[in-house]
């Protein structure tokens, strides 16, 4: 038996132990949590020494391991990037053995699909952190689910999936967010999942579809939109099409769930600050104040085999002050505002991203003709405005979208709007409602 199946088995013992502590140090109070994450962090830069790039990091920047380690010398070592990640090769990363490792793949959502090692017991983490947000809505891991995604779903190891494996715990179905609308709506029908989970942009499609149908849905305990931005107007229609509680939960798969909306306060999210060291930052590398939109820079606390120190995401969100009335300890974020390659310069300077031309869409009235929009930036300084239409607009009410739209990125761009029978999806199965020019002022700015 392989050293990883070993593994797999062991950390099937030791999840019950993993989501007991992930259920506790959410209610302590911040201060504590502070202190929890300070000792994390210390045992996670003295374990990644013993990797060859963060070695060579800490010797240029004088951290020495016979000193105490913690925030103050985090703030010290360079922000990590896809680009210095390819250049050092993902060996350089590693303290232990790779051959006890699984590979972890992006989607490639702002480029190609990026690689990443972790161990089976690194992945029961993973699962107790999702098992935090479900505990939060009343569900737990024996709820069938479905999932809506790129169809290319990897086979990962880990405590959880091997339960799954062996029918232990239900098995998640994935479906394939490209796949046509109407044979998704019947496959879930069929299932009648109790969490029902997907990319937004695919949540909100199949709830488009079955409120304009008309088509009686199974209620689900819980809706999960995640991956993507989740725009008010994605969370509104999902809670009328399904009848269910919608949860925002940022997620990525090298990072596992960094951030998730309770019950109590939908419209923001409380970031797992237990786990990680989460910094946003503006764009001179400096912590933003709270309420301003920066760039999201993670440090997982619980990633020893591969750890990423001072990660770039490539997500913009703001923190917040205050404390959730539902009690947890936990730190408080806004819902992520974009990412930093798919966004535009408007007026004043102003970054547009998703949500914002969401809202606009929803200010204006224009979701009663609009189904779907993509903005695309023409290398002749005009913005395509690409909309899939329910019908014909008035002229008032075109007009109310581009005066909505002007507002926001005129005199940067010249607005033109432009019905289309329909928007493809990007390659890695999620919408992308801005496509800048690559090297644009707006993805320049952005990055």
């Amino acid at each position: 038996m392989s050293s990883i199946v070993l593994e797999q088995a062991g950390s099937a013992l030791v999840l019950p132990w993993v989501a007991a502590r992930y259920r506790r140090d959410q209610w302590l109070p911040p201060e504590r949590i502070a202190q929890l994450r300070e000792r994390r962090l210390a045992r996670l830069l003295r374990r990644a020494a013993a990797a060859p790039y963060y070695r060579e990091l800490f010797e240029r920047a004088g951290l020495r391991l016979d000193r105490p380690l913690g925030s103050a010398e985090l703030a010290r070592l360079p922000l990590l990037g896809r680009t210095a990640m390819e250049s050092a090769g993902l060996d350089a990363f590693l303290t232990v053995d790779r051959q006890r490792l699984f590979t972890i793949f992006t989607s490639g959502s702002t480029s190609r699909p990026g690689m990443f090692l972790r161990s089976a017991f690194e992945e029961a983490s993973f699962s107790a952190r999702w098992a935090r947000v479900y505990a939060a809505y009343g569900c737990g891991t024996f709820d069938s689910q479905v999932n809506i995604a790129s169809g290319g779903a990897q086979k990962k190891l880990g405590a959880v999936n091997l339960l799954r494996a062996v029918r232990l715990l239900p098995r998640v179905v994935n479906l394939k967010s490209a796949a046509p609308i109407a044979e998704t709506a019947e496959h879930i029908r069929r299932l009648k999942p109790r969490i029902l989970v997907g990319y937004s942009a695919a949540i909100e499609t199949l709830a488009d579809y079955v409120i304009t149908n008309r088509i009686p849905f199974p209620r689900p305990r819980l809706v999960i939109c995640a991956a993507m931005e989740v725009t008010e107007h994605c969370r509104n229609l999902a809670a009328r099409a399904f009848g269910a509680p919608v949860a925002n939960v940022y997620v990525t798969n090298e990072l596992g769930v960094v951030g998730w909306s309770c019950p109590h306060r939908p419209d923001v999210l409380h970031m797992n600050d237990d786990s990680f060291v989460i910094e946003i930052l503006g764009a001179d590398g400096r912590p933003a104040p709270p309420g301003t939109v920066g760039e999201i820079v993670a440090t997982p606390l619980f990633l020893h085999s591969m750890p990423l120190i001072r990660y770039r995401i490539g997500d913009l969100a703001a923190r917040l002050d205050g404390r959730c009335e539902c009690g947890r300890g936990l730190g408080l974020m806004s819902p992520v505002q974009g990412r930093t390659a798919h966004a535009l310069v408007g007026a004043g300077g102003q970054l547009v991203t998703a949500p914002l031309l969401a809202a606009a869409f929803g200010q204006s009235g224009s979701y009663t003709w609009v189904k779907r929009f993509q903005l695309r930036e023409e290398i002749d300084g005009c913005v395509r405005v690409l909309v899939e239409q329910r019908r014909e607009p008035t002229a008032a009410e075109r007009e109310a979208l581009l005066s909505a739209l002007r507002q926001l990125i005129e005199p940067t761009y010249v607005v033109r709007l432009e019905p289309t029978d329909s928007i493809p999806l990007a390659p890695s199965g999620k919408f992308q409602w801005i496509v800048p020019l690559a090297g644009s002022r707006g993805a320049t700015r952005a990055a």
